[in-house]
């Protein structure tokens, strides 16, 4: 919201603009999830998440929460997937492919889905949901990356790094399983 009204004080007519593409952005990552869930090739699954996780990107930028943005492209889209990508690849999935993908019971999650959607409509309308208030800023803040990458480069730096190595042994734990269960 930020960012908004940074734009609406500099320029009026920028709110048509900014609203346009946050409906392309929400309408794009409801397309690419449900896209997701449809596929029946899973790697096409995966590329449809890419797609959503990029979108969800753009709306983090639209309301000033540039942080976010950043960890939804570099550790969802860059890390997580890339993992998703890399089993997919080492799972062999020709059945996966071949078998129905929903079965029967995709009326109930249609259903759950719609009444999920009611039920944030009726909040929004009803006003259910909490009013923002305004509090007048004393000084500008630094911004969101800043802060963190000087907490994280100096103060956290260890704690990165022992994260880093945990990780990495898990990538080295499942290329070890993965190889072992197609050795003959």
């Amino acid at each position: 919201m930020r960012l908004v009204n940074y734009w609406y004080n500099q320029c009026p007519m920028v709110i048509p603009a900014v609203q346009i593409a946050f409906y392309y952005l929400a309408a794009a990552s409801v397309a690419s999830a449900i896209l997701a869930v449809t596929r029946k090739n899973p790697v096409h699954s995966v590329l449809w998440v890419l797609a959503l996780f990029l979108h969800v990107a753009g709306i983090f930028l639209l309301v000033g929460a540039e942080l976010l943005a950043a960890v939804q492209v570099i550790v969802y889209a860059g890390a997580i997937l890339v993992f998703y990508l890399f089993f997919l690849m080492l799972l062999d999935l020709p059945g996966e492919m071949a078998a129905p993908r929903f079965g029967a019971h995709w009326p109930l999650c249609v259903a759950a889905g719609l009444g999920f959607a009611g039920l944030a409509f009726y909040a929004h309308a009803s006003r259910l949901l909490p009013v923002e208030k305004r509090v007048a800023a004393a000084a500008p803040l630094p911004g969101n990356l800043s802060v963190l990458g000087t907490a994280l480069f100096r103060q956290f730096a260890l704690h990165f790094e022992i994260l880093s190595l945990i990780l990495f042994a898990a990538i080295v734990g499942a290329v070890v399983i993965a190889r072992k269960r197609t050795e003959p």
